[in-house]
């Protein structure tokens, strides 16, 4: 064996990892349904230790039980102006078992009117997933929350469809708190298939790119938060149940920063204002949660109270 022969191994490595150091690219998946529940579950029992049920200053703690984020209490949310009681009641989030995947995915069964108007739903968990957790770091990665997001090249979603013409999209919320479509299609088409929305403005040649130079430290890590799947109906097409299924939300784009940490001065070691700004961040982010989860539990109570 030559003396350059041992080393073609680590060359081919090198040569297959180049375009991801180079360009900085990264496929991260958004959220998978076959490790959510689990994830969650550890996520908001880590985040409820220790926490009182009331603020010093009065206002409620957030005590959120992990099973309240759980697929079967997802809300399915008919937006429709013949919307009744019916299609409400119908129209539900299950956890279903895929043979063919070997894993839990989330299944969605769909009431839509039957009159002839343009309908849509928005299927979501109940609470926002939380960005962050009690250390000020971040929390739900690749389960809800996808962080260090620069240029998006694409988004993609494993779907398993039943023949109608109904169109899927994804919404996602950035830190900014603006929320972005992602338009998949139609599912007019029977099994699985992935879709997926491609960035017709992003350029995949580094020469062809106008260079942004952005300040660094102690700016925040650009992230995303998944915020909803949304089916639309056109008025001519049919109304009625109609069910479906999802795998998971992928999406490939630029890191925001290919280095987190200076091997030199660790900025946030030294200064703590990330940590300070996250921490912020998280308190006004779990009071609000907080207080819906107190609301909901109100509603819940009157909803479930029964007439004398």
């Amino acid at each position: 064996m030559s003396a350059l022969s041992k080393y073609i191994p680590v060359f081919t490595i090198l040569i297959i990892s180049l375009p991801v150091f180079i360009f900085g690219l990264a496929e991260m998946t958004v959220i998978d349904f076959g490790n959510y529940e689990k994830l969650i579950t550890n996520e908001l029992n880590a985040m409820n230790e220790g926490v009182a049920r009331t603020r010093v200053d009065g206002t409620p703690g957030f005590i959120l039980p992990p099973e309240t984020m759980y697929v079967s209490n997802w809300i399915v949310e008919l937006r429709s102006a013949m919307v009744r009681v019916p299609n409400i009641l119908k129209s539900q989030c299950i956890a279903v078992e895929s043979k063919e995947y070997n894993q839990t995915v989330l299944g969605i069964r769909i009431n839509f009117p039957e009159s002839r108007q343009n309908d849509r739903a928005y299927i979501r968990p109940q609470f926002p997933l939380f960005a962050y957790n009690r250390q000020g770091n971040f929390a739900n990665v690749s389960n809800g929350i996808i962080v260090n997001v620069g240029v998006v090249k694409d988004v993609s979603i494993w779907v398993k469809g039943r023949n109608y013409p109904y169109d899927i999209a994804a919404r996602l919320t950035d830190n900014n708190n603006v929320t972005r479509e992602f338009f998949f299609g139609n599912m007019f088409f029977d099994n699985w298939r992935k879709l997926t929305w491609v960035n017709p403005n992003y350029i995949d040649s580094l020469k062809d790119r106008v260079v942004e130079r952005k300040p660094m430290y102690p700016k925040d890590i650009p992230y995303y938060r998944f915020n909803s799947f949304v089916v639309y109906r056109d008025m001519a097409q049919i109304g009625g149940d109609f069910v479906f299924y999802i795998k998971n939300l992928t999406m490939t784009h630029d890191l925001y920063t290919t280095t987190m940490i200076d091997q030199d001065i660790d900025d946030e070691a030294v200064w703590k204002i990330l940590r300070q700004r996250t921490l912020e961040d998280m308190d006004r982010e779990h009071r609000a949660l907080g207080e819906r989860s107190h609301d909901f539990g109100v509603q819940k109570g009157l909803m479930e109270e029964k007439p004398d």
